[in-house]
């Protein structure tokens, strides 16, 4: 059961992978069940509960080609 009230914001560590973070972050999001948000290279990432992966970094890499705008989200 995700908690709705509130998100956890957390800082990426300079050089990290994408690959590495949207595996934590949703590890994360599902170890203490609230939306889980990070900022990777200009694009927002978002997990919940039960978010893959996969499908989150698939997410990333469409938001991350799209031409610069004030906010960019990726979710799974």
């Amino acid at each position: 059961m995700m908690l709705k009230t509130f998100v956890l914001c957390v800082k990426v560590f300079p050089g990290s992978s994408i690959e590495d973070v949207a595996s934590e972050l949703c590890q994360l999001a599902d170890r203490i069940g609230v939306r889980c948000e990070a900022s990777f290279n200009s694009v927002t990432l978002w997990a919940k509960p039960g978010d893959d992966a996969s499908r989150l970094i698939d997410s990333y890499c469409k938001e991350i080609k799209l031409p610069p705008r004030r906010l960019k989200i990726a979710q799974a």
